[in-house]
């Protein structure tokens, strides 16, 4: 294959760069998740691809190569199942993505949290649920088996190097490179659940927002999108963003944005750090204090959507 002919064309500077038709994406992607692509010609590839931004096309292309390469986690299809990806972490405020997802879990949903081990600047969710003693996927202690974990009510952990080795390495090199690439978005996209699942996603950039949409809708995924908090799926206890529901190509608004001030904060963690967050988590799982009332919500509509399709 020759790299050449695909940089020739996404990296020609933000006014003569060409994006990539789906077919070409996927030939180009089975060759760099295969290990075929040099680590120069894959530099230029990502680099190139970020200064252009990715196309609707490229994803799809990128995602469908992607899925040779991709770990599928057994769910029951009479129960309902919710993938919740967490690749940012904590920088400024708790991390209560555990939180969801345990709440989520106990409201009957198998639900499948999969993200990165470690980041150097962040806390992260893995680290939270290690923590917190909660299942995460080749782990013992507990078993990290999805039947166990769905069984037992909890929501399990897969890391991405687990799920997906060559995204994982892909997600690596953002330490080599100082950015972001494409592979971070599509750590986003993906359906970890085999036959399926409800794929929450975020975005903090409105540009985003509308790539999400559109891809989702011409997969006809079953997802939900909304606006992030840090980047992670969890509802800001602040303020109310938007829900949109993706389904059979069709998108309709389940929450409208609410963001006027709050008449009553809701108490949160008192600092973002793994002790603060897990000893403030098991008290909100122990009735102990109250669960942030977006995050009840979001639980809620979740789950709504979720078994409407079971």
């Amino acid at each position: 294959m020759q790299i050449t002919e695909f940089v020739k064309d996404i990296g020609r500077g933000h006014d003569g760069a060409r994006s990539l038709d789906a077919a070409r994406a996927r030939d180009l992607f089975s060759a760099v998740f295969a290990g075929q692509v040099g680590e120069f010609e894959l530099g230029c590839i990502l680099i190139a691809l970020r200064m252009k931004g990715e196309s609707v096309d490229e994803l799809q292309g990128a995602l469908a190569a992607l899925d040779a390469h991709l770990l599928r986690i057994p769910v029951d299809a009479q129960r309902p199942a919710v993938a919740i990806p967490s690749y940012n972490g904590a920088r400024r405020l708790p991390n209560l993505v555990p939180l969801l997802a345990s709440l989520l879990a106990r409201a009957g949903a198998q639900v499948v949290v999969h993200g990165v081990r470690e980041d150097p600047k962040r806390v992260t969710t893995y680290q939270l649920m290690h923590a917190l003693g909660l299942p995460v996927l080749g782990e013992t202690n507990p078993i990290g088996e999805p039947a166990a974990a769905f069984a037992a009510h909890q929501p399990l952990f897969v890391p991405i190097d687990l799920l997906s080795p060559p995204l994982a390495r892909l997600l690596a090199l953002r330490w080599r490179a100082g950015v972001r690439n494409i592979g971070h978005t599509l750590a986003k996209l993906i359906d970890p659940c085999k036959p399926g699942s409800l794929r929450l996603t975020s975005f903090t950039h409105p540009e985003f927002d509308r790539l999400q949409h559109a891809l989702l809708q011409r997969l006809h995924a079953h997802a939900l999108v909304m606006r992030g908090t840090e980047g992670e799926v969890v509802a800001d206890p602040r303020r109310q963003w938007a829900v949109d529901e993706l389904r059979e190509g069709q998108a309709r608004r389940l929450v409208e944005p609410d963001t006027s001030p709050l008449a009553e904060v809701p108490a949160l963690p008192p600092a973002h750090d793994i002790d603060a967050t897990c000893a403030w988590i098991r008290e909100a799982l122990a009735g102990q204090r109250a669960v942030p009332p977006n995050i009840a919500r979001q639980v809620q509509v979740i789950m709504d959507s979720a078994q409407s399709v079971v």
